[in-house]
């Protein structure tokens, strides 16, 4: 089981970092924001990157094609070097966006082909659940005030994070009776990650509390395990294992 980890992770990590890269440089060309919210957030993507490097670690032990990974490695170079150069700004001023936008443009062509390979279907599903979750991560810590979003990407990635389910439970009901009982445990695990998550992620919309980074780290890590199990799932009885 471990040693399929990595091929089962590194997909909807990698979607998840893309998406969630989307989601923040939207955010920060359309966003109503002060200057030190705008560079907190640019600072933020350095986690992003970061979370793409690795998932493209965990390409190279599932063997991920090798022209992907060259993409995957030439897109995290760049975005790199823009947050770092960005760290030799003083004060409050941030990069233009037209500093991020070529290793963005790299990061979107990693995942649209690896959404081609996963399925695109599958991709979208995994990219929207875990690109909302990871996006109001970073924003959250970076203190933003735009409400709305405290409420948008937890009602998008929870939705998202339901269809991923709903559409799990559609393949499995497709398979044998000998595949179905391997998949019940699978599947009851994906639905309590899915379910959790949500419920932890609206927690403080329901409480109307202030929302908190780490509430929010432990609905990215329920959804995240979701769709790595998920993977597993999707995978089962189609003979890829990679």
């Amino acid at each position: 089981m471990t040693e399929l980890l990595p091929a089962r992770l590194y997909a909807p990590l990698a979607l998840t970092a893309v998406a969630a890269l989307g989601l923040l440089i939207w955010v920060l060309r359309n966003g109503d924001l002060c200057p030190g919210q705008r560079r907190r957030i640019s600072d933020g993507l350095l986690s992003a990157w970061a979370v793409f490097g690795l998932a493209l670690m965990l390409g190279v032990e599932a063997g991920a094609p090798r022209p992907l990974l060259w993409l995957g490695g030439l897109a995290l170079a760049a975005g790199l070097g823009s947050v770092l150069y960005q760290a030799r700004l003083q004060g409050k001023r941030s990069l233009g966006l037209s500093w991020h936008y070529p290793a963005l443009g790299l990061a979107v062509l990693y995942g649209l082909w690896l959404g081609w390979l996963m399925g695109p279907g599958w991709a979208l599903l995994a990219a929207g659940c875990g690109g909302c979750v990871f996006a109001h991560l970073i924003m959250v810590r970076a203190r933003h005030r735009l409400q709305a979003f405290n409420t948008l990407l937890p009602l998008a990635g929870s939705l998202f994070g339901v269809c991923w389910l709903l559409a799990l439970l559609v393949r499995t009901l497709g398979l044998g009776e000998a595949q179905l009982q391997g998949l019940v445990m699978p599947f009851v695990q994906v639905s309590a990650a899915v379910l959790i998550g949500a419920l932890v992620w609206f927690a403080p919309l329901l409480r109307k509390e202030q929302t908190k980074p780490p509430v929010i780290a432990v609905a990215a890590l329920l959804m995240i395990g979701a769709l790595t199990l998920g993977q597993g799932i999707i995978w089962h009885g189609s003979g890829n294992i990679g």
